[in-house]
């Protein structure tokens, strides 16, 4: 019976009606609750998704420390992820050219203690603030090192200004 299916599908022998990547892409269609209006979204959302899953196979396959795996933006274009991040094109500056710097005068190391950019020692405590310590600490050294003097920055007014 399935051989007169196959003949009448102009499919000769054994070959396969769909991939396992199609089978893939139909369990990814059920999953997240996709729906496509024509054909032809379909067979491009399809497209899209298999060159997803090959870099995300690639990916997984290079022996990082973490892997990549499907989402419900997996069957979206480049653009789209994009415009989905409020990414706009015209509000992209022009590229200006970078002037090269000399690196002949460069130091082989820099100490921005003894050079007076670092603040002493704070302890955090147990409260998880460590990004807002990081983050005095940086502003501070850049700050000194602007020519605006070292200032203890408040670790607490940003922990207590966040939600």
């Amino acid at each position: 019976m399935w051989q007169k299916v196959l003949a009448a599908l102009g499919l000769k022998g054994k070959e396969q009606l769909m991939t396992a990547t199609d089978y893939e892409f139909m369990r990814y269609i059920t999953e997240y609750g996709k729906q496509y209006a024509t054909k032809a979204e379909f067979e491009m959302r399809a497209g899209i998704f298999k060159k997803s899953l090959e870099a995300i196979e690639f990916h997984n396959q290079a022996g990082h420390s973490w892997n990549q795996g499907l989402n419900h933006l997996s069957d979206y274009t480049d653009e789209e992820y994009k415009q989905l991040l409020g990414y706009r094109t015209d509000l992209r500056p022009e590229r200006m050219e970078s002037e090269l710097l000399s690196e002949e005068d460069l130091e082989d190391e820099v100490n921005w203690v003894t050079r007076g950019a670092v603040t002493g020692v704070k302890n955090q405590g147990q409260c998880g603030s460590c990004w807002a310590f990081s983050t005095t600490g940086s502003i501070e050294g850049a700050r000194q090192i602007a020519g605006s003097g070292l200032t203890s920055l408040s670790e607490e007014q940003l922990v207590e200004c966040s939600k």
